[in-house]
């Protein structure tokens, strides 16, 4: 399985240069379809320390939620349990709205069933396991050599 479009070395702009279109295609179907994998987003980072404004605090937005059981997910219960015997579904529909509920007890996305899994396709069980790709050290001369060999 390949990652990232380095890994192909020259073949795909052989396979364009020589008009084999199916090779390509079959390069390109090897090729990972997650976007933040591509080469681009593994260059190497020049700045040391970038920017990064905080959206959420900026449009006045709330995170969203864990999926699992929060500590204070018990207050908020209770309060649902609450607008409901006072003001019946419509009130407990509003309060479920504005504070959310959990919708399982414990996270893990390890306990996914073997149907599910199996279902997976092979980046998408990487990213299950957390498994990142290794970053290649980009070396800028080698793009001399890369051009002579292409022209050569």
């Amino acid at each position: 399985m390949l990652i990232n479009e380095w890994q192909t070395g020259i073949r795909l702009n052989k396979a364009i240069q020589q008009q084999q279109f199916s090779d390509f295609s079959l390069w390109l179907a090897f090729l990972s379809p997650a976007v933040d994998e591509f080469a681009q987003f593994y260059t190497p980072d020049t700045e040391s320390a970038r920017f990064q404004p905080d959206l959420y605090q900026q449009l006045g937005i709330q995170q969203a939620r864990p999926f699992s059981f929060q500590p204070q997910d018990e207050q908020h219960l209770k309060q649902q349990a609450t607008a409901f015997q006072q003001g019946g579904a419509v009130a407990l529909r509003l309060m479920h709205s504005l504070q959310g509920a959990p919708l399982v007890m414990e996270d893990n996305k390890h306990k996914l069933p073997d149907e599910v899994k199996s279902g997976l396709s092979l980046h998408a069980r990487r990213h299950l396991v957390q498994q990142k790709p290794e970053m290649m050290q980009a070396d800028p001369t080698a793009l001399y050599e890369i051009l002579n060999q292409l022209h050569g």
